[in-house]
């Protein structure tokens, strides 16, 4: 009965040790083959965001829709903000 336990021990060690040193293996090869490189910086952030004057939400400069009045340019989330703008500034 010893013996068994010992041996169930030894297999569960062995086991355990196995597993650890194939999961060392695999970040191994992302850090090799992947874009995350050890030591790499990820490219700079070049889209800004805006927000939007009617809701006042946050989004992507490139995603949201520009409308230029007198000589300003203001950018909505959405053509349901975009034109409740127009509205009230036609009533201005």
């Amino acid at each position: 009965m010893v013996r068994f336990i010992l041996f169930f021990a030894l297999f569960l060690a062995l086991c355990y040790a196995i597993k650890g040193f194939l999961k060392g293996i695999r970040s191994r090869k992302v850090l090799k083959t992947g874009s995350k490189r050890a030591g790499e910086q990820p490219p700079p952030i070049t889209d800004e965001l805006v927000q939007d004057p009617v809701c006042g939400v946050y989004c992507p400069k490139r995603d949201a829709l520009p409308l230029n009045r007198q000589g300003k340019t203001y950018y909505f989330c959405s053509d349901k903000c975009r034109q409740e703008f127009k509205e009230k500034i036609n009533t201005l």
